[in-house]
């Protein structure tokens, strides 16, 4: 008898790939569409963001892969419920702040039971905490420093290699503070170009705990130890080694190959999802199109509207961008253009959505 497959992460029979971004030390040129304000019309700028690796895994070394396996974890078993020691909130609060503490609660909750990995929908997280999509990125780099989460890019195998959302492997247990995290470390530096949210955790612990918080944790580990409780703090646990070391488990795909391979999967899909387009929706979408030339000069035309496509179903408007950064930029900065443009057809829509190609 044939051996029943196993599902995927995210429960499902695909076949998935993960993987991990690693900076290059370059930089690439990104057109950006701003208003300015010695300038009444919209005007494009260039920025230069980092150009990054991949390091590809497969599905069995991510089950592997286990926070819970670095630093001295506190006594303490995990229901099926979304239970948080106090510890987390007493001492670790001060280093992941109330964001960070909620953002973990948001993503714990979904590694429930034995599972110590999740999948959720984080423009629903950032609306249910009402922060912004940086925000909560910028919080979810607080979690990984400290080991609480850890990100894996998907792409999926067996729906010609498009990117899916990713898999967060979660920290199931609380653990203690390293020494250097309550007492300081002076010899940090911190670099002038780092993120405010990174200086900010840099400065902390330079410093270490607040005296009045380092008083109550030194009495919490007494009473460990009254107890027999097992102690053991390490000095320092240094997660962006462990994530380095581990990156060595992967197969790196450099920047160019996975640019080369990514171009020709979504010319693939835009062909495929062009076709299935009826007549109303390509002359609808030639007529948003030519709206917007009209409206923004040509090279933002270019970056954001020359590969956009659409459905339409009933009362409600798909555009569809090739990336989830095009989709963003598209949804806050043109969608106001977009509806102007459909009640000069005097068009009948009740919902404007943004998508991303797959």
């Amino acid at each position: 008898m044939e051996e029943e497959k196993r599902n995927n992460l995210k429960g499902k029979s695909d076949n998935l790939e993960y993987f991990r971004e690693v900076e290059t030390g370059m930089v690439e040129p990104r057109l950006r569409l701003l208003k300015e304000e010695s300038q009444e019309n919209l005007v494009t700028r260039t920025y230069y963001y980092p150009q990054k690796d991949k390091v590809k895994f497969t599905e069995e070394e991510v089950r592997k892969f286990s926070l819970d396996s670095y630093g001295e974890s506190i006594p303490y078993i995990d229901g099926e419920l979304t239970i948080f020691n106090n510890y987390l909130f007493d001492f670790w609060g001060y280093y992941l702040n109330a964001e960070g503490l909620a953002l973990y609660g948001h993503l714990k909750r979904h590694a429930y039971g034995n599972k110590d990995w999740c999948f959720p929908n984080f423009e629903l997280i950032s609306q249910k905490m009402d922060k912004s999509r940086p925000t909560i990125h910028n919080f979810m780099e607080l979690l990984e420093r400290y080991g609480f989460a850890y990100k894996f890019g998907v792409w999926n195998l067996t729906r010609d290699g498009i990117e899916e959302g990713p898999i967060f492997k979660i920290r199931k247990k609380v653990p203690l503070l390293s020494k250097k995290l309550i007492y300081g470390d002076p010899d940090i530096f911190i670099p002038d170009d780092a993120p405010p949210h990174i200086k900010k955790a840099l400065k902390k612990e330079q410093q270490g705990l607040p005296k009045k918080l380092r008083m109550e944790h030194e009495k919490y580990v007494k009473t460990m130890i009254n107890n027999n409780e097992p102690v053991k703090m390490e000095v320092q646990v240094d997660f962006e080694g462990i994530y380095k070391q581990w990156l060595q488990y992967g197969e790196l795909i450099k920047a160019s190959q996975k640019n080369k391979t990514s171009k020709s999967n979504k010319t693939a899909n835009q062909v495929k999802l062009e076709r299935s387009m009826n007549e109303d929706e390509v002359k609808l979408l030639e007529y948003i199109k030519t709206y917007m030339q009209e409206k923004i000069s040509k090279p933002s035309f270019d970056t954001w509207f020359a590969n956009v496509l659409l459905k339409k179903d009933n009362e409600l408007i798909t555009v569809i961008a090739p990336n989830e950064f095009a989709r963003d930029w598209l949804q806050e900065k043109y969608i106001e253009y977009i509806r102007t443009a459909l009640k000069d057809l005097e068009l009948e829509v009740a919902k404007i959505h943004f998508d991303v190609l797959v």
